[in-house]
């Protein structure tokens, strides 16, 4: 978790462990499988079949990651650097949450009106899958390897 050194301590910690969970749950809800792997009728998570409610917890959770990042690396860089234990344990993690959310905010805003081709928002589609679950793969890694004192700068 966060150590003492982490900017906004362990309730910017909590927020972002928070956001993310919310994000995989909600992006993975968007895909067809609550109802076709029967989650949707477990009492109280009929709700998860609704793209439209999925889709309102995704960006919700999405504009949290995005407050608490913006809130964490003002700390950083307000106490004179980026080094910090939180977040993506690794160079690869950050570049990836990079990715995802660069894809997202296109995505977002095409909903918004913007013009993006069949074809791109397809690339786009699958680089933002991709991100996500190689994001989750790295965050595995890192669980099970642990992770190391140094924390990486970002």
């Amino acid at each position: 978790m966060a150590s003492n050194n982490s900017p906004g301590g362990k309730t910017a910690s909590w927020l972002y462990g928070l956001a993310v969970g919310f994000l995989l749950f909600s992006g993975f809800a968007q895909m067809p499988i609550m109802k076709r792997y029967y989650i949707a009728d477990v009492p109280g998570l009929s709700w998860t079949a609704d793209f439209f409610t999925t889709s309102f917890l995704h960006y919700l959770a999405a504009a949290l990651l995005l407050g608490v990042l913006a809130w964490r690396l003002t700390l950083a860089a307000r106490e004179g650097g980026l080094r910090f234990t939180w977040g993506p344990a690794t160079f690869w993690g950050w570049l990836l949450l990079g990715a995802l959310v660069i894809t997202g905010g296109f995505k977002a805003y095409k909903n918004a009106g913007l013009f993006i081709s069949p074809f791109t928002m397809m690339i786009l589609d699958l680089a933002h899958l991709g991100a996500a679950m190689g994001l989750m793969m790295t965050g595995l890694v890192v669980l099970v390897r642990g992770r190391k004192k140094n924390a990486p700068a970002a």
